[in-house]
């Protein structure tokens, strides 16, 4: 009974934060129209009817910044406390990872980031909602990329099988996480980025619990960060969660 009065009052603290956070981006919203007209008027106004254009654009412009940015951690939040519900196919692992890392392929290009891939030789078949996994993947990868300070910037990336279950490993050389915020990774806002939102991690958390699976994190100061998602096969899946499968999922193992 205390076990479901709590699961109760967290689904209600829940409602009501995400009821807040609707209410926060409505004017918020506002904000970033304004913000982009006003920009497009100052553009559109003689440099010499305006002394100080430039440094009203660059005001417009910060603003234009500093809400779009409040408007994706709020959007991350709203992720979080009213997850959306699991769409699940049959995929396949390998090629969900070889799909995420395409994705970044030309950003990490641009920034300078060696990526290195390892498949395992076999398909891995998941029971998955897709884009809920390529966005914790996502989010992993992102981490990576801005924790490496490096000249020598590399992240590898390992799917495989261990303990009879199929993992993917990303790896960093990036600062790695200090001892003291090690506990901390997964905490609802905790962040030690200048301009991160705390939400990433547990999200990501989030959806591999979804799946019924587990993620852990191992970390070296000044060496880099390793983060494995382990998931259950699309048949270990079933049998864990037989009520939640939608009734029109073909029985088979296959991916898509």
């Amino acid at each position: 009974m205390p076990a479901t009065r709590t699961r109760k009052k967290l689904a209600d603290l829940g409602a009501v934060a995400a009821g807040l956070a609707h209410e926060i981006r409505n004017p918020l919203n506002s904000l970033y129209i304004n913000s982009q007209l006003l920009e497009e008027m100052l553009v559109e106004l003689p440099d010499r009817d305006v002394p100080q254009k430039d440094e009203l654009l660059a005001l417009a412009r910060a603003n234009l910044k500093v809400t779009q940015r409040l408007n994706d951690s709020l959007s991350a939040f709203l992720r979080f406390a009213r997850p959306p519900a699991m769409e699940l196919s049959p995929v396949d692992l390998n090629r969900v990872v070889a799909e995420t890392l395409r994705f970044l392929e030309v950003d990490f290009t641009y920034r300078g980031v060696d990526i290195a891939v390892r498949y395992h030789p076999a398909p891995l078949p998941l029971l998955a909602d897709e884009r809920q996994l390529k966005q914790a993947l996502l989010n992993i990868l992102l981490n990576a990329e801005e924790a490496m300070d490096k000249q020598e910037k590399a992240v590898r990336v390992a799917t495989g099988v261990r303990a009879g279950l199929p993992f993917v490993r990303i790896q960093d050389n990036g600062r790695g996480i200090p001892r003291a915020d090690r506990r901390h990774i997964f905490r609802l806002f905790f962040t030690t980025r200048k301009n991160g939102s705390g939400l990433g991690l547990p999200i990501v958390r989030q959806i591999v619990q979804q799946h019924g699976g587990t993620v852990s994190v191992r970390s070296r100061e000044g060496r880099g960060t390793s983060v494995t998602v382990t998931l259950p096969y699309e048949s270990q899946f079933r049998a864990m969660y037989p009520g939640r499968l939608p009734l029109a999922l073909p029985p088979g193992g296959g991916t898509r």
